[in-house]
């Protein structure tokens, strides 16, 4: 990170500390405060929900960037309140049964959403599927002590193989490609769901963040989408232009009974049909 960086980020951290205060007094409850400004590679945030302290590493401008749309705009936060209060009914339900809620972190990067899920629903069981070994790496350092399992692999339609595609434009956009010789693992969400790990846990929450390979994902096997009260997806036409990316999405969505929620760069899908 170059002297002007340092330089912005020292000042972004500075005039957010007010602007946290001020929120407090006005009304609105910010969740997370990041405690320590972006120049140092472990990054101390206060959790205000559970009166607690955990620290993420990042690696670069980019982590830090992820780190502020996490967990200070709380990008997977769930703004609506009747839709928020119905998710934690029935995540309270699920643990009230004696079992445990799944959330499946698609495109888990550097384990950042695998952490604010794990600090939202402590009684979750969550899955970071990544299929990068180097932002796996930093997604175990980043959950290091929460109750998520790690597959080094992407999320597609049926299991198979791929590479690992780097378009140029920083860690977090690394892409799969389908590849008869590829040497990257493709796990399908019916495949987690299946696995016998997983079979004392009830779908709560999927989150999708795979660079355009929701072409893939939702082209068939689509099955499991009615299982998850909550699907949290970024869509990638912006990113790849003329290639209908979000087309079999779409598609696919469009027959069930939910509600959509846009915020930021992220579409909620919310069903209507669990209780």
């Amino acid at each position: 990170m170059s002297y002007s960086k340092h330089a912005k980020e020292l000042a972004r951290w500075a005039f957010g500390l007010p602007n946290f205060y001020a929120a407090r007094l006005f009304g609105k409850r910010p969740r997370f405060l990041k405690v320590t400004p972006g120049v140092f590679s472990t990054q101390l945030i206060y959790d205000r929900d559970h009166r607690s302290f955990f620290s993420v590493r990042s690696r670069d401008d980019i982590d830090v960037s992820v780190v502020r749309q996490i967990f200070v705009q709380e990008d997977y936060a769930v703004e609506s309140q009747d839709h928020a209060a119905a998710l934690q009914r029935f995540y309270d339900s699920i643990l009230e049964s004696g079992r445990r809620p799944l959330i499946i972190d698609c495109g888990g990067n550097t384990g950042l959403a695998t952490r604010y899920f794990a600090e939202t629903y402590p009684g979750a069981t969550v899955v970071c599927v990544e299929p990068e070994e180097k932002n796996m790496a930093m997604a175990r350092l980043n959950n290091p002590e929460t109750e998520v399992s790690f597959l080094l692999a992407g999320i597609g339609n049926s299991d198979a193989w791929a590479d690992i595609v780097d378009p140029g434009r920083g860690n977090w956009a690394y892409r799969t490609e389908t590849s008869d010789t590829g040497k990257t693992q493709i796990i399908s969400v019916n495949s987690i769901l299946g696995d016998p790990q997983y079979q004392d846990c009830t779908p709560f929450i999927i989150k999708i963040d795979i660079e355009g390979f929701e072409e893939n994902l939702f082209e068939k096997n689509t099955e499991w989408l009615d299982a998850f009260p909550l699907l949290i997806i970024e869509l990638h036409d912006w990113m790849l232009p003329k290639q209908a990316t979000s087309h079999n999405f779409l598609q696919a969505i469009s027959q069930k009974n939910r509600d959509f929620i846009y915020r930021n760069e992220n579409v909620f899908s919310i069903s209507n049909t669990f209780s």
